[in-house]
């Protein structure tokens, strides 16, 4: 499809709805401002901070293997439950240690490596982003006010590593909006080398395209791409290299709904959790396809944000951070309501707010009875509001003024 076909009209349901103006200057001050917000979260994470604040990238410094004992190669010596991007990253920051002259020196130096690393994606996200709103023709406003001082973006993209996964999704996602298909292949199989959820956006593509090579093409060149990053390690050591995958399928229920159905450990939730999942990307592809759209920006965008909302309800394991992924959506689908946006990112915030504190999360952050399972569930119930009104925008509202109605009387 030419770019000419992508030209979308300034429709009120569509990411093309805005002045889609922007300048060098405008970037520089989003850019500027995201770096402020970034370096307060940097300091607030780092290590001998009273409060201290935790966070999963100071946490994997005290294992073997990395901070203590040997220095060893994740995948091979030592199981590593992040996909192999995170780990290539771990091991680059945590060498660091060789040269350090103590295990508390050690771990500022490797927090500072990767801090900086991060900063590279978090800024790659932004200015991808800022591109795909001036490509859209969207609201450059919509990125201050769902992305930056959004509460994801301030308290979780040092935190963890999902701002990778972000950073190369976001950039996959102009790249094909843009024609320029193979690097948004390259971008999306290197997204799911950092965090697995980007995989979602294949079957978007997929549907996208007019013809069978095109679609095989989508479906194959990242996968690939994923497995020549795991190939050395997978030869290497299998075994070692397949426990992340079991650590997963181990793991019990957290931060999601299915607490409130099952118990955290019970493996019938993760049945459950896949079934959701399916269905609820399945009747998002479907009904987007009945729908008619003012371009396909709008509708690429839109499945994007579907299938993310569809992984984010459709899993027992929910972590806070993984709400960075719906940011860059909440800036390119006007039609999301900033109430709505912020009701989720505060609640999700309060998930991490509460958790290392037994007197308000009630002992145990795990256990349904917790405040922190309840904002986790109610976070979740509003995802799938937003997926529920960005599928069927009229009738949302229709049920939604019936709903006050009835209230009212």
């Amino acid at each position: 499809m030419s770019r000419l076909a992508w030209e979308g009209s300034k429709h009120p349901l569509s990411p093309g709805y805005g002045t889609g103006r922007g300048s060098s200057s405008e970037l520089y001050y989003i850019l500027a401002a995201a770096t402020v917000l970034y370096l307060f979260s940097v300091w607030e994470h780092l290590p001998g901070i009273t409060p201290s604040h935790y966070s999963d990238v100071m946490s994997v410094f005290f294992r073997e293997g990395i901070g203590r004992g040997s220095h060893g190669i994740p995948y091979y010596d030592y199981m590593f439950e992040y996909p192999v991007l995170v780990g290539l990253a771990v091991y680059l920051c945590s060498s660091v240690r060789l040269v350090a002259p103590g295990f508390s020196e050690a771990m500022m130096y490797y927090t500072l490596a990767m801090d900086a690393i991060l900063y590279v994606f978090t800024m790659a996200a932004i200015i991808y982003l800022y591109r795909l709103v001036l490509l859209v023709k969207g609201d450059l406003s919509r990125v201050w006010k769902c992305f930056l001082v959004a509460p994801s973006f301030i308290m979780f993209t040092p935190y963890n590593w999902d701002m990778m996964a972000v950073a190369f999704s976001t950039a996959s996602l102009y790249y094909y909006l843009n024609g320029e298909k193979g690097k948004a292949d390259l971008c999306l199989g290197l997204g799911i080398g950092a965090k697995l959820y980007p995989i979602l956006l294949i079957p978007v593509y997929i549907l996208e395209e007019r013809d069978w090579p095109s679609r095989f093409r989508r479906f194959f060149t990242p996968l690939l791409v994923f497995a020549a990053l795991n190939l050395p390690f997978m030869a290497a050591n299998f075994q070692t290299w397949f426990e992340t995958w079991l650590y997963h399928a181990r793991w019990g229920i957290e931060d999601s709904w299915l607490i409130f159905i099952f118990d955290q450990m019970d493996v019938k939730a993760h049945y459950v959790a896949l079934a959701v999942l399916v269905y609820l990307l399945y009747k998002g592809l479907l009904e987007s396809s009945k729908r008619s759209y003012p371009s396909p920006y709008s509708r690429v965008i839109h499945r994007g944000f579907l299938a993310s909302a569809a992984w984010l309800f459709g899993n027992y394991v929910v972590t806070p951070q993984m709400a960075l992924i719906l940011l860059p959506f909440y800036v390119l689908i006007p039609v999301i309501p900033v109430a709505a946006v912020y009701a989720a990112e505060v609640l999700n915030a309060l998930i991490i707010v509460l958790w290392f504190t037994p007197e308000l999360n009630l002992g145990d952050p795990l256990v349904r009875s917790s405040p922190v399972q309840w904002a986790a569930a109610i976070r979740q119930a509003i995802w799938l509001g937003l997926y529920v009104y960005t599928l069927y925008p009229e009738k949302t509202r229709m049920w939604m003024r019936k709903l006050f109605q009835r209230v009212g009387e």
